[in-house]
């Protein structure tokens, strides 16, 4: 059978259209197969995106680390900021201090000899300490309601120094012409107790507002801003935390 015989008939002209395909696929993978094959990956490129993805993932998961502590950070920074006495909050810290000092000494009747003037240092260009000094004694009773009186203090005021002594001229002997007082007065139960501290609140002089800390405590009004020169100390590197207040055991001569 020829080629025009085979090309008059259906099934003919089917046959020859595959081989003409077939044809063309062979002209093609010999022109053009080498480059496919070669976009193939193989074991070796299997392996080597394998240790790339690996790669990534660990930077992934390094800078995932490095923006939660960031984030953690700022969290903290804000909190601290929002905890600490906002001048736009709280008044002037040189006067308003004191006045919240006074105003509990008042309100419990609890008379003391001698609040100090406020000294202030910087810690960072947008924190500052203000230390006072304060002094009194009283019944044991009064004393631990005027401390609990500061601890309700807003922001939060914390102890950098507290000492606690009996005042023995309040105590009385129980017994009658005995040679050894001392210990008579040591069997005495301490019913007043002189006390001198330094209180410490942290300031924040930064750009951020009361809105932007969501500070919810009520601003104090009509608190001017002391026109004095401030007492300087030296600057410390962080605010220091809350201390327990110490006992100093002993009684005066």
């Amino acid at each position: 059978m020829n080629l025009k015989q085979l090309s008059s008939s259906k099934k003919g002209q089917l046959w020859l259209c595959c081989g003409i395909l077939a044809v063309v696929w062979i002209v093609l993978i010999v022109r053009f197969g080498s480059a496919w094959l070669g976009d193939l990956p193989d074991k070796k490129k299997i392996a080597n995106a394998q240790k790339e993805f690996e790669k990534i993932s660990r930077e992934y998961e390094k800078i995932r680390v490095e923006d939660a502590e960031a984030r953690s950070v700022r969290k903290r920074y804000r909190n601290l900021a929002a905890s600490a006495w906002l001048v736009s909050v709280d008044g002037g810290v040189e006067t308003a201090l004191r006045r919240k000092i006074s105003d509990i000494s008042e309100k419990l009747d609890f008379k003391l000899s001698s609040i100090g003037s406020v000294r202030v240092g910087r810690i960072n260009p947008e924190f500052i300490y203000a230390d006072i000094d304060i002094q009194g004694a009283g019944e044991l009773d009064d004393l631990i309601r005027f401390l609990a009186g500061l601890a309700d203090i807003e922001p939060k005021l914390a102890w950098r120094r507290l000492d606690l002594r009996p005042d023995n001229r309040f105590r009385r002997s129980t017994g009658a012409g005995s040679a050894n007082l001392a210990a008579q007065l040591n069997n005495v139960p301490v019913t007043r107790l002189n006390f001198s501290g330094t209180l410490r609140v942290l300031v924040y002089e930064g750009k951020l507002t009361a809105k932007d800390l969501n500070i919810t405590r009520t601003p104090v009004e009509n608190v001017p801003v002391a026109v004095e020169e401030k007492e300087s100390v030296p600057a410390e590197k962080a605010p220091e935390a809350p201390q327990q207040p110490t006992v100093t055991k002993g009684a005066e001569k």
